[in-house]
Order: C-alpha cells, then structure tokens, then sequence
C-alpha cells in the first residue's frame, strides 16, 4: 500500500454531454458563425467551428455547445467512421481540428493532476453500433497521446467491452465506469479483463434517498464484485453525491456512506464519487467544492470523478478551515445551514467572494 497514490483523479470532461455555453468565454462569432476557441496541446489557438447536427440541435437553441459531441462529430466523420446523414461533408482540415480539440482537451487534464481521462461516447448518437465504434476511434486517437491511463465510461457494457478490446493498454490498465445493481455485466467484464472498476450505489430503478440505502447498495454491489474474483484494491465505490440544493441533508448522507464503507472494508478499497455535484445550483462552486473535498476526505474519500482543470484537490485540502467563508460553505455541506439560506446571504453581501 505505500506506493498507492493517495488520491486518485479521474478527469470528467472527454464526455459527449459536456456544455460550454454560446455567449461564454469559450465560444467566438456570432449570427451563425460561432466557433469553439481552445488552445491545443501544443499551445497554439485554435477555433473549432460546428458541425452540422450540434447547429440545428436543441441544445443550441438554448444556448448550449455540445462542444466533446461536435469534435467527435467532425473527427469521427472525417475519418469516415459515422455514416454521411450523420455528419454531413467533413473535410481533412475539419476532422483534424475534432481530433486536436479531443487531445487537448485529455492532455489538459492530464497536465492538471488527472490519474484517469473517463471517456463518454453515448450522447454521440442512439445506435449502439455507432457508439462501439466511436469508443474504439476514441481509444485509439486519444492512448498514445496520454501518459496515463482512460477510463472508459458508458452505460452500455457492450460499448465498455469494445473500448476494452481495441485498446493497447500502454498507460496501465483501464478503469470501467461504472457497475451498479443494474449493470451487473459490468463487473462481469471488469472480472474477465482484470480491470479496475467503479462500483455505483444507485439501486434498480432508483437512487438512494439516505445514508442507509447508500450503505446498503454499497455493500451488495461490492459483494457482487468480490464473489466475481475482483479485488478492493480494484474497486472504487461510488455512494453518489446529490446536489445540496435537490436535498439539505444529500452532503451528510454520502458522508456518513463514505464512513460506513470505509470502516468495514479498511484501507485498501477506494471511495469515489462526482465530487463537483454537491454545488450545482449554487453561486461559488469553486468554494463549496473545495470546502467538500476536504470535508470528504477526512470522511474516507480517496477518490473522485472531477474536472481537474476547476477543482485543485491539493489546494482544496489547504484551505483555511478556519475561514469564515470555509465555515459557511461546511454548515451547507453537512446540512447545519437548510436550503442554504445562510450561506445565500453570505454571499449576496459579498462575503463570500
């Protein structure tokens, strides 16, 4: 155990839902000539413009970039992977521009900190065919260009099972997201190919409403896993982290989960989770998320599914706990502060900035 290392990253944005919004930092033009601007890996700026079904989607019309969809879509179109009606006429040019958007994007995050790249194609299309052979283009562009390893995330075990077998597994091996009481084949893949895996709380047909369903499904899952042959030290359980704006006591559910699992498996299984997903629909993420990873990993969390670019797991468990923006952002995490009332005039009056 002490070569582990003592908190594992798993980069989140190589992800086919993933946003940037249209008057944001991240977008150019205008009037129909919107662009996505980005620096690539080898610092240069680039502009990214979009492809076809990501300008006439809804998404767009709200005010949203599908930005991982659209490089995908131009890469995988210019190297003739999807079929013409999906992507449109790609040329050289377009499709090298996705590919370098899609490397930058994974070396960013590697630069950051991340230990793992977790990879989504689903949103790319319906057609699980589609989305095989989008995951096996993926794999294939983004290994060489990495230092460690992907993390193949999918709700299809099928889709899983090609990423698996196309890869090479130059960085390590690859980590499967996830296996939950819905998708026990995922640990049946996870068995066969010795691979690290994440194992999720969620129940069948429903996501826990308290600490004691989260401990519950934790258990059964890693029970399912273990009778599979697969290692703790090959586990990361995720026992789900709900936004504090859906639910006041979400914080201290997963807590007490993260406690209850680590304090029966001991040292060797990792405690994961979407850590960022505490903040949505709160003003000052950056500050309710650092304040609940240090907050997490004294509850046991050694893991986390994050954006490494926004959320510095060091620098978060630096932070002056005894600051009073610190205090407040903990009384919200752990349920003192109800629908965040306090924490919501704090910072209105600029307390908290």
């Amino acid at each position: 155990m002490a070569d582990r290392i003592p908190f594992v990253v798993i980069g989140e944005n190589v992800h086919a839902t993933r946003i940037v919004k249209r008057d944001g930092r991240h977008v150019g033009g205008g009037d129909g000539s919107e662009h996505v601007v980005f620096v690539d890996a080898k610092g240069q700026d680039r502009i990214m413009p979009m492809a076809g079904p990501v300008r006439a989607g809804s998404d767009f019309e709200k005010g949203n970039v599908k930005h991982v969809r659209n490089a995908l879509l131009l890469g995988l179109g210019g190297d003739h992977v999807l079929p013409a009606d999906l992507t449109g006429d790609v040329d050289d040019e377009l499709a090298q521009i996705g590919r370098d958007y899609l490397i930058a994007v994974a070396v960013r995050q590697q630069s950051n900190g991340a230990h793992y790249i977790d990879l989504n194609v689903d949103e790319l299309d319906g057609d699980p065919a589609i989305q095989k052979a989008a995951i096996e283009w993926a794999v294939t562009l983004l290994e060489p260009e990495l230092d460690i390893p992907l993390a193949l995330d999918s709700s299809s075990a099928a889709v899983l099972a090609a990423g698996l077998r196309i890869s090479n597994k130059p960085n390590g091996p690859l980590l499967i997201n996830s296996a939950s009481a819905e998708r026990l084949d995922t640990l049946d893949i996870a068995a066969e190919t010795v691979s690290p895996v994440v194992l999720s709380a969620a129940g069948v047909g429903t996501l826990p409403s308290d600490a004691a369903g989260r401990i519950g499904n934790s258990q059964d899952i890693v029970s399912a896993a273990l009778e599979r042959g697969i290692p703790l030290s090959n586990i990361h359980v995720d026992p789900l982290v709900i936004p504090v704006a859906v639910d006041s006591n979400a914080g201290t559910a997963y807590l007490d989960a993260v406690r209850a699992v680590r304090s029966e498996y001991g040292p060797e299984i990792r405690i994961t989770g979407g850590l960022s997903n505490i903040s949505f629909g709160l003003p000052n993420r950056r500050l309710l998320n650092e304040a609940f990873v240090a907050i997490a990993v004294d509850a046991g969390v050694d893991s986390g599914i994050i954006n490494p670019n926004g959320l510095n797991v060091e620098k978060a468990l630096a932070t002056d706990r005894g600051s009073d923006a610190f205090k407040s952002a903990a009384d919200v995490l752990n349920g003192v502060d109800q629908f965040a009332m306090e924490y919501l005039t704090a910072f209105r009056s600029g307390k908290l900035s």
